[in-house]
Formats: C-alpha cells, structure tokens, sequence
C-alpha cells in the first residue's frame, strides 16, 4: 500500500504540471512509516508539525509532497465541526487557498474517511482529488460509504486471492 502510493505520487508529479501531494494518516507510526518509504526511494517528504504548519504549507507553493495526522485538521474542541469549519475558515489566512492541483492521499481510509475530521479535510481542501487507501477488508456497510465518499475502486485485492496466492492463511 505505501510503495503504491510513492508510484502513484511520483507518477503525479511527472505527469501533473503544478501537482502536489498530502498524504493523511491516523496514527504516528503509519506516518513515520510513509515518511520512511518515501526517504527510501530519494523523496522529501514534509510532516506537519502542527495545524497551523499544515496550513501554512498548503498556502505555499512547496514543498510538494507534505505528510500529516488527520488530527491536524481538527480544533481543540471536539463535537462542533460545523462550528469549527467556520471558525477555521475565519482565522485562515485572507490568502488562503490550497496552492497547486492537490492530491490527497488518505491511508486507513476506512477508519477516518466518514467522520468530522474527514469532512474539515474536504472543507479546507474543496478542489483536492481524494484517493482513499486501506489494507483492511471492508465490512459491508463500509464499502456503500467508500464508494460514495472517494468513488469507484481504482483496485482491489479479496480475501480469497491472498489466500490463494499464500500471502496469508484462511
């Protein structure tokens, strides 16, 4: 899954002119993992620090591939994410506008793609095209949601091929 995103994003940036990539995680490990994998084949990439180093990289032109927790789009209070998108939206920079054609990249996409979090992403990011990740088999009821909220499948890989190929056991 992490190699099949570096492809992806190194296929974006030499065939995009102007693109730039986010890569959205849910958990440290996953984007110190990212951030390794990346290194490893000769690409930056830079981890947000905070939400306000998040912003302010989007607002730039560069870097062009940033690395961030979801939880860097969310405010301290939680509940209230109509609240807090407009709260956000107020104390954005006047300037403020994703700089470049963004592709968001969300790993775990299962875990994080419906909730409020998810919904701050899109409303700071309007124009970005959001491709979704997972590893996980999908239950039922989260394939309707993943279809509905990042489109079609580009691939998959069932259960009973990876067993059949030895990759894991039944």
């Amino acid at each position: 899954k992490s190699l099949t995103m570096v492809w992806l994003a190194k296929w974006i940036r030499e065939n995009v002119e102007g693109s730039r990539v986010l890569v959205i995680t849910d958990r440290i490990e996953l984007d110190e993992q990212i951030e390794g994998i990346f290194y490893g084949v000769g690409e930056e990439i830079h981890r947000t620090t905070s939400g306000q180093d998040l912003i302010s990289n989007l607002n730039a032109a560069k870097p062009w591939l940033i690395g961030s927790l979801i939880h860097k789009f969310a405010g301290k209070e939680e509940g209230d994410i109509a609240g807090y998108i407009e709260d956000l939206r107020k104390h954005l920079p006047k300037d403020f506008r994703a700089k470049g054609d963004m592709f968001v990249f969300v790993d775990e996409c299962h875990r994080t793609q419906s909730g409020d979090l998810h919904k701050a992403m899109k409303a700071i990011l309007p124009n970005a095209m959001f491709i979704g990740f997972t590893g996980t088999p999908l239950l039922k009821a989260d394939k309707q949601s993943s279809i509905e909220i990042f489109g079609s499948y580009i691939h998959t890989y069932k259960y009973d091929e990876a067993v059949k190929d030895g990759v894991v056991l039944d």
